[in-house]
């Protein structure tokens, strides 16, 4: 029996959570809480544009001198956003996130979003990838 090749398409999280880039850092983090999630992908004019990671809030809000009801989205985002789109290999998806040194990827298809593929995704479905991620596990 052969390996199993699956495309980003095969193992990404179809629903994502967006918040707009104007929106303050306290509605985020209250609506990244009651979704169970932790990461938000933030739009402007409806695009992706950055994602805020629940580690972004925790480490750029307390180094802030503002609280997070004056904080906006776009003050804290990662951007430019790096994106992978759906059929692209799962190996393809791992360097890029090895080599980028991040977590997740928005995954985008004629300019819309329609998931996101993180570490956690890749590795419950091609564990062998973790070498690529985290080159000192053997």
């Amino acid at each position: 029996m052969g390996v199993e090749v699956l495309d980003v398409r095969d193992i990404m999280t179809p629903q994502v959570v967006t918040e707009d880039e104007e929106a303050p850092i306290s509605k985020i983090s209250k609506d990244m809480e009651i979704s169970g999630i932790g990461c938000v992908v933030i739009t402007s004019k409806g695009k992706p544009a950055g994602i805020i990671t629940d580690r972004d809030i925790a480490i750029k809000v307390i180094m802030g001198n503002k609280g997070p009801g004056e904080i906006k989205a776009k003050e804290i985002m990662a951007s430019p956003l790096t994106t992978i789109e759906p059929d692209v290999s799962v190996e393809k998806a791992c360097e890029l996130l090895a080599e980028k040194g991040i977590r997740r990827l928005p995954v985008i298809e004629e300019d819309m979003l329609v998931g996101i593929i993180s570490v956690r995704n890749i590795l419950s479905r091609n564990p062998t990838c973790v070498s690529k991620l985290y080159p000192t596990i053997e």
